[in-house]
């Protein structure tokens, strides 16, 4: 018998942690917290046999310390570029959580205690249990991104973790895997669109870049520090205007480039990334706005990071852009700015002149991938988490003649 208790994720995205008890064994995969508001998953129970973690994104990793805080003295398992990128992750948390008010989940040492157990698992290797085993698969999501695959009690139950099929400028996206799949938990952030074709998208913000730029401006870049900051320095590293990386973009930069295995260009991502100027200390950042240039800084969603001092020194300026990204969580000050034009942070609550725009360059799959993979995957049972709406979706899987179903969490099944 096989028991699924979703801890986190349902009808939400993000805060994912999955436990999967099977043959009296207890694995718990990903552990992250709510991006927004900091708010923790469903605490598991202790004994666990080990944690898997499929990235290093905080919705999915932002827990991981607890357990060792706690007292669980077990072994995690994730890539090695996970494990570089979890750390500088993890600590901002900290940080971040303290700049809040907040009393933190867990403090640094807990980090370095988490960082003791962790044992590298590379794509396409199994670690081997006494009544299970667990194999990576590349997700396509970031560097370093995994979707464990369980064997036990006689099923194979594949978590997706977050997906990605097409290739990007920094990675290449993952393939629907010929396995054979009986249950699968899989993310749905976008069931309800598709994303734009990326060749065009880099065409149409070079174009955005060229016009600012050539008239003077100043062309802001918020981005989020693992994945998409430096797959926007390769792609902006084509123009031969100068760019500026502020934030904690360049220690992820630095981690990634450790581990070029993963990368899809390092030779590309290292020459962008030594062209490129980091700023170091806040002093350096008067120099930035003095000339035409591009900035890359953090935060993706403009809540914290550097991205707050350039956003208030161009806020009037017509001449300027702004170009979001990534996803805009609810709440967020991004999102406010989507919303509304306005940008309200810090004290500061200013209608921006300055243009801004969206484009989508997410890291995720969209609903033709997602329906493909089931499809493809053809499993016993389908488990729709990490998504707004996943019900929805539950239920047109359904229509396509799938076992589909949308835990909430808590919720506790049988397979």
């Amino acid at each position: 018998m096989i028991e699924l208790t979703l801890l986190g994720g349902g009808n939400e995205v993000g805060r994912s942690a999955i436990l999967l008890e099977a043959n009296k064994e207890r694995f718990l995969f990903d552990y992250g917290i709510d991006v927004q508001t900091g708010g923790p998953p469903i605490r598991p129970e202790f004994p666990l046999t080990a944690m898997f973690i499929s990235h290093a994104h905080i919705d999915h990793s932002g827990m991981l310390p607890e357990l060792y805080k706690r007292g669980w003295k077990g072994n995690i398992y994730g890539t090695a570029a996970t494990q570089g990128l979890c750390k500088l992750l993890l600590e901002d948390s900290v940080k971040v959580q303290k700049k809040k008010g907040q009393i933190p989940h867990y403090q640094p040492d807990h980090i370095k205690i988490m960082n003791s157990f962790w044992k590298n698992l590379d794509y396409n290797k199994t670690v081997r249990f006494r009544n299970s085993s667990v194999r990576f698969l590349d997700a396509g999501h970031i560097p370093g991104s995994a979707s464990p695959l369980l064997e036990a009690g006689g099923k194979r139950i594949l978590y997706t973790g977050d997906l990605k099929f097409s290739d990007t400028r920094l990675i290449k996206g993952t393939k629907i895997w010929k396995e054979d799949i009986d249950i699968l938990i899989m993310e749905s952030t976008y069931h309800y669109k598709n994303h734009p074709d990326r060749k065009s998208l880099e065409d149409d913000l070079k174009e955005l870049i060229q016009n600012t730029v050539y008239n003077n401006g100043i062309v802001l870049l918020p981005s989020f520090a693992v994945g998409r900051t430096q797959e926007l320095l390769s792609i902006v590293h084509d123009l031969g205007f100068p760019v500026f990386l502020d934030g904690m973009g360049i220690e992820a930069a630095e981690i990634i480039l450790n581990y070029p295995k993963f990368l899809r260009d390092p030779k590309k991502l290292r020459k962008a990334f030594g062209k490129a100027r980091k700023i170091m200390k806040s002093r350096d950042r008067k120099e930035v706005l003095n000339n035409p240039c591009i900035v890359i800084s953090t935060a993706g969603m403009l809540s914290g990071g550097p991205i707050g001092y350039y956003i208030k020194r161009l806020y009037q300026r017509e001449d300027c852009a702004m170009v979001l990204t990534g996803y805009q969580v609810e709440g967020t000050v991004g999102r406010r700015v989507m919303d509304t034009g306005r940008y309200v942070n810090e004290g500061l609550d200013v209608k921006l002149s300055m243009p801004f725009h969206f484009m989508d360059f997410s890291a995720h799959c969209g609903r033709d991938g997602l329906i493909n993979l089931v499809k493809e995957t053809n499993p016993e049972k389908v488990f729709v988490i990490h998504g707004d709406g996943t019900p929805k979706f539950a239920e047109e899987l359904r229509g396509m003649g799938f076992d589909a179903h949308a835990p909430a969490n808590g919720e506790k099944i049988r397979i």
